[in-house]
C-alpha cells in the first residue's frame, strides 16, 4: 500500500470529508450540513480509482502539541491526514476499537502519479510542502453520482505556497464549511492545530470556528473546542479536555472578512497518551475557548454576562509597542461568540494594569505599559472612555475597591520608573486622583532579589471598613492603609505568621475574601522572589476585625498538596476556593515544572482536596474568574512574541457542584424574581424561587491579572422564609463588608446546587 502525508487543502468547501484525490465538477456534491447524523457516501469515487473512506488511516509523525503536558508525559505525535493510491489491498483491521500507539507507522514516498483530468472545475489549490501530494474534498450543494478526476498535482513545484486559481466568482455555498477525518481507529485525542493557506493571500482565513469529537461518525455532541482565530498566516491550535475518538470535525462558521470561502493548508490532530474518564466529585474542564488575542487581564461585565478580556498593544507580545492600544476581546457565555476589538480612544496599552470595579460598576484600568493612564469602561453605555491620568506612573501595581466607591491603588515600580511609589486614591465622582504620601508604600515591600523594581509589584489589597484598606501580602508585612485622611496613613496589622512561624514573602501567590461577614481570607502559595525562585505549599487563614487592630492568623489545614506561583483562585458560591494552575519553580514566560491539578478549599472542613487534572499550563498571564452560571474561566499565560507559550485560550471549569450523585450534571434551582435590581447596604431583598432553597450568597464580581483579582469577595446570607418559595435576606450594613458596586445573587438546593445568578447593584450608605 502507497501512503504519502496529505495536507487538507480547500476552499469554498462547504461540509467535507477527506476523500481520495479528485475535483469536484462545477455543480458539485450533496453533503451534510455541520449538524446532520448523515454519513456521506464513499462509494462513489474516480472511476478507476480503488481509493475511498477505509484508505484513510492515521500516520504520526514528529509534531510539538500546544498542551500542557511536558514532553515525558504526553506524546508528541500527530495523527494527520493519510492518502492510498492505487493500492490492491485496501482493507483495514477495525476490529480493534482501544486507543492504539502506532509508533512505528512510517509514511512511504509520494506517488510518481495520479489520475489526470480538467482543472477548470478547482476553486483553488494549495501545496504547502514541496513533497507532498494535495487532498482533495468534496463541496457544493447539487448532488452528482460520479465525481470526476482531479488533474495531476504538482508535487514536484519548488515553491512552498504554489496555487492554481480558476477565480473567485460563482456561488459558493456561504459558512458554516466543515471537514471531518475518519482515523479508522479510537484515539485518546485532546488538540488540533490547522496551518491557514501559506501563499499570502487572506482568502478563506477561518475566524469563528467549531471543533467536534464523535467515536462513531453521527453523534457529535457539544464543541469541545470553539471560539475566534487570529486572522493571519500562523499555525491555529484548539487544545481540549483529553477524550477518546474516531472522528474529529472542523467546522468553519466564518470567514476572516466575511467571505463564503474556507482554506486550509494542513490539519493536525494530536493524542495523548492517557486519558482519565471524569469523575463528578472532582469537576470538569471543557469546552476550550479560543480567542485572537492572549487573555492576560479580564473582568466580566456585569450589565452583560460577557468576559471581556484583553492582552496588550498586540495579540501575542507587550514589547515593543507604539503605545496607546490595547486589543481586547469579548466572550458571550450565551451565544459561545467571540468578538474582537482594538481600544484606541482612550490613548493606553492597558498591560500590566491595577483592575477595580468602583462603586458604580465602572471599569477603572490604570497604569501599566502607559503607566500614567487611566482608562474607564461603562458597561451600562459598553464605551471605553480616558479617565484623568495619575499622580504617579505605575506598572505592575494592584487596586482595590474601597467602602466609600473609590479606588486606591499602590506600588507599581514595573513600569514608569523605580520609586518609593506611596498610594493614591481615584474618586469617580470628581474622576480625580489625590496622592496620599502617608500611605507609605516602604512598609509593604517585600524582600525581593531584584529590589524595588519588584518588590512593591501586585499587593493582596481589600477594601474594608471606613475607607480602609488591609494588606494581607504578599510581603509577610500586613498593614492597614487609610484612604479617608488627609494625605492618607499606614499602620501595622502584623506579620503572617502562624504556630508554624513566619511565612516568607510570597509574591506572585492568591489572596481571596471567601466569607466577607467573618473578615476571612485565605492566602496561599507564592515565592519570596518574583522569579527564579521555588514556590511554597503554605497557607493561611486571616481573620480581620476593627481597623488598625493587628489581625489573626492561622495555618489552613495541612497547607496546599502542590507549591504553585503564578495560580489563580476563585470563590465559589458555596465559600469553597477553587486553585488552579502555576508552577512550581517561577520562571515567567515559561511552561516549566506545571501543576496541572487544581485543588478545592473546603472552609467548613479546613481540608484541600484534589479535583480533575487539567493539560493546558496556565502559569505566568495566567487569569481565572467565577462566570453567573457557577463555572469558572480560566485562560491566558504566555504573551512573549514568538515564544512556545503563549495560550490563545481559555477553559470552562465545571465544579463538583454542578453534578448529581450520578455524575450527571444536576437540575439547578432557579430565581425567578428579585425585588429590587439596587439596594442600599443594610436593605432587605426578597427574592422568588422555582423551589425550595437553603443557602444563598452575595458573591462580587470579578477582575484578574497576574494573579491579583481584589474584587471578588462573597457575602453568606441568612434566609428568613417570605412565603411559598419565597425568602428575604439583609445586605450587611457596613460598605466595608458589602462594598458598593455589583454583586452576582445565588441560591442553593439541599444538595448545595448553585441557580444561575441574578445581578444585585450595591450602593453606600
Amino acid at each position: 500500500m502507497k501512503v504519502v502525508y496529505a495536507l487538507t487543502l480547500c476552499l469554498g468547501i462547504a461540509d467535507a470529508v477527506v476523500l481520495p484525490v479528485f475535483s469536484a465538477p462545477k455543480g458539485g456534491y450533496a453533503l451534510p450540513r455541520p449538524d446532520s447524523d448523515d454519513t456521506t457516501d464513499s462509494s462513489k469515487t474516480a472511476a478507476g480509482s480503488k481509493t475511498n473512506l477505509d484508505s484513510m488511516l492515521p500516520v504520526f509523525g514528529k509534531a510539538k502539541p500546544k498542551t500542557g503536558f511536558p514532553a515525558s508525559a504526553l506524546s508528541r505525535r500527530v495523527a494527520r491526514i493519510e492518502q492510498t493510491y492505487g493500492s490492491d489491498d485496501e482493507s483495514t483491521d477495525d476490529s480493534d476499537d482501544t486507543p492504539t500507539d502506532p509508533s512505528d507507522a512510517t509514511p512511504s514516498s509520494p506517488p510518481d502519479d495520479t489520475p489526470s483530468g480538467s482543472s477548470d472545475d478547482i476553486d483553488e489549490v494549495v501545496y504547502a510542502e514541496p513533497f507532498m501530494q494535495p487532498t482533495y474534498v468534496r463541496f457544493g450543494p447539487a448532488p452528482v453520482d460520479k465525481p470526476e478526476v482531479a488533474p495531476k498535482a504538482k508535487s514536484n513545484s519548488k515553491d512552498t505556497a504554489s496555487v492554481a486559481k480558476h477565480g473567485w466568482e460563482g456561488s459558493e455555498p456561504a459558512p458554516p464549511h466543515s471537514i471531518t477525518v475518519d482515523m479508522k481507529k479510537s484515539y485518546n485525542v485532546n488538540g488540533i492545530s490547522m496551518l491557514p493557506r501559506q501563499d499570502g493571500s487572506q482568502n478563506g482565513y477561518i475566524a469563528q470556528h467549531q471543533i467536534f469529537l464523535s467515536k462513531d461518525g453521527k453523534t457529535w455532541g457539544s464543541p469541545v473546542a470553539y471560539g475566534n482565530w487570529y486572522s493571519d498566516w500562523t499555525v491555529k491550535y484548539a487544545n481540549f479536555d483529553t477524550q477518546p475518538a474516531r472522528f474529529v470535525k472542523l467546522v468553519a462558521l466564518t470567514e476572516a472578512n466575511g467571505n463564503p470561502w474556507t482554506s486550509i493548508a494542513e490539519l493536525n490532530v494530536f493524542q495523548a497518551n492517557d486519558y482519565v474518564p471524569p469523575q463528578a466529585s472532582q469537576g470538569a474542564w471543557g469546552p476550550t475557548i479560543n480567542f485572537p488575542i492572549i487573555p492576560v487581564a479580564g473582568a466580566v461585565d456585569p450589565n452583560t454576562g460577557k468576559v471581556l478580556v484583553w492582552s496588550s498593544w498586540a495579540r501575542d507580545t507587550m514589547s515593543g509597542g507604539p503605545g496607546g492600544l490595547t486589543l481586547t476581546s469579548t466572550w458571550d457565555p450565551a451565544t459561545g461568540q467571540v468578538a474582537e476589538r482594538q481600544v484606541t480612544e482612550t490613548n493606553h496599552d492597558m498591560f500590566c494594569p491595577g483592575i477595580s470595579l468602583d462603586g458604580n460598576g465602572q471599569l477603572v484600568v490604570t497604569g501599566g505599559n502607559n503607566a500614567e493612564r487611566t482608562s474607564l469602561f461603562d458597561p451600562v453605555q459598553q464605551a471605553w472612555v480616558s479617565g484623568p491620568n495619575m499622580q504617579v506612573a505605575r506598572g505592575y501595581q494592584s487596586s482595590a475597591t474601597t467602602s466609600t466607591g473609590k479606588v486606591f491603588t499602590i506600588g507599581g515600580s514595573w513600569s514608569g520608573g523605580e520609586s518609593f511609589k506611596n498610594g493614591e486614591v481615584y474618586d469617580p465622582k470628581k474622576k480625580t486622583w489625590t496622592l496620599l504620601n502617608k500611605a507609605d508604600v516602604q512598609k509593604m515591600l517585600t524582600n525581593d532579589a531584584q529590589g524595588l523594581f519588584r518588590s512593591d509589584n501586585h499587593a493582596w489589597l481589600f477594601g474594608w471598613k471606613s475607607g480602609t484598606v488591609f494588606q494581607a501580602g504578599p510581603s509577610k508585612n500586613m498593614n492597614w492603609y487609610y484612604t479617608e485622611k488627609k494625605n492618607g496613613d499606614v499602620k501595622t496589622a502584623g506579620q503572617r505568621a502562624s504556630d508554624r512561624g513566619i511565612a516568607p514573602d510570597a509574591m506572585c501567590g492568591n489572596a481571596i475574601m471567601f466569607d466577607a461577614v467573618k473578615g476571612k481570607i485565605l492566602t496561599h502559595g507564592g515565592t519570596p522572589n518574583y522569579q527564579d525562585s521555588d514556590a511554597t505549599t503554605d497557607a493561611h487563614i486571616i481573620t480581620v476585625g476593627n481597623p488598625g487592630a493587628n489581625v489573626s492568623v492561622a495555618y489552613a489545614s495541612e497547607g496546599l498538596f502542590f507549591p504553585r506561583v503564578f495560580h489563580s483562585s476563585v470563590v465559589l458560591p458555596n465559600g469553597n476556593v477553587f486553585i488552579t494552575g502555576g508552577q512550581q519553580y517561577a520562571v515567567p514566560f515559561e511552561d516549566s515544572t506545571p501543576q496541572l491539578q487544581p485543588e478545592m478549599y473546603y472552609p467548613d472542613r479546613d481540608v484541600f482536596e484534589l479535583m480533575k487534572p487539567n493539560n493546558i499550563v496556565r502559569t505566568y498571564h495566567s487569569i481565572a474568574l467565577l462566570l453567573p452560571d457557577g463555572r469558572v474561566f480560566n485562560g491566558g499565560g504566555g504573551l512573549c512574541g514568538g515564544c512556545d507559550t503563549n495560550h490563545f485560550d481559555a477553559q470552562l471549569y465545571t465544579p463538583p457542584y454542578l453534578y448529581d450523585s450520578k455524575g450527571k450534571l444536576a437540575t439547578r434551582p432557579k430565581i425567578t424574581s428579585v425585588s429590587v435590581s439596587t439596594i442600599k447596604v443594610g436593605g432587605t431583598v426578597t427574592v422568588q424561587t422555582g423551589g425550595a432553597i437553603v443557602q444563598a450568597s452575595l458573591v462580587r464580581y470579578g477582575t484578574a491579572t497576574h494573579t491579583v483579582n481584589s474584587d471578588q469577595r462573597r457575602i453568606p446570607l441568612t434566609l428568613a422564609n417570605a412565603g411559598k418559595n419565597s425568602y428575604s435576606f439583609q445586605v450587611p450594613s457596613d460598605p466595608g463588608v458589602a462594598l458598593p458596586g455589583y454583586w452576582m445573587l445565588f441560591v442553593m438546593d439541599k444538595n448545595g446546587v448553585p441557580s444561575v445568578a441574578s445581578t444585585i447593584k450595591v450602593t453606600g450608605s
